[in-house]
């Protein structure tokens, strides 16, 4: 008895590690130069979210809403697909609550961007 008490109470002990992302915000900035550029990144559902950006500098102020579909392993690592042809890898740091997106060479520019930080909103 004394056996099957101390199984229970190890596994309900064990805390859940899984992440949801879904419901979430997070804010990014980006200054090269004179070009900024502000980043909110929402995760609507378990697969979907969208990214509001908004870009300021050189003379070229745009604002635009990017849908985006995403896998995560509920731990740390994910993919986001935005506009089903870039496909951009994360990784959620649990210890400072950030998710650092790794850009693809396809969306780089002069100067070059290779990450964006988000922070949770």
């Amino acid at each position: 008895m004394l056996f099957v008490a101390t199984s229970l109470l190890a596994v309900s002990c064990k805390k859940d590690t899984t992440v949801k992302l879904t419901g979430t915000q997070w804010v990014g900035k980006v200054t090269i130069g004179e070009f900024n550029g502000s980043y909110i990144m929402s995760f609507l559902t378990d697969s979907t979210g969208k990214m509001d950006v908004s870009l300021r500098g050189g003379g070229e102020d745009e604002d635009f809403t990017l849908p985006f579909t995403y896998t995560f392993d509920g731990k740390e690592t994910g993919v986001l697909n935005i506009e089903d042809d870039i496909a951009d890898t994360f990784h959620y740091n649990s210890e400072n609550s950030t998710i650092t997106l790794f850009l693809s060479s396809e969306e780089a520019e002069e100067p070059t961007i290779s990450s964006i930080v988000f922070y949770k909103k």
